[in-house]
């Protein structure tokens, strides 16, 4: 395999990271939005606010690396 099948090899499975982090973030958006309606404003509510903080930094440092990764690919043909 070249260098350039493994890098583009990498960036898929960089990609197939990003849809499950987006997953995890709407997934989380929706039970702290259900905690939020039903006047639920504890702990866990806030617990739910700082991971979906946490995990949308990921997703742009994440997406940011991708880019990044795809421009090197026209020095490595």
């Amino acid at each position: 395999m070249g260098k350039i099948d493994k890098a583009k090899e990498f960036i898929n499975i960089l990609k197939v990271y990003m849809g499950i982090l987006i997953a995890l973030i709407i997934s989380d958006i929706s039970g702290t939005a259900r905690l939020f309606n039903a006047e639920k404003i504890g702990i866990t509510f806030w617990l739910g606010i700082i991971s979906i903080i946490v995990m949308s930094l990921m997703f742009l440092k994440l997406a940011k690396y991708v880019h990044r990764k795809i421009d090197d690919l026209e020095e490595i043909e």
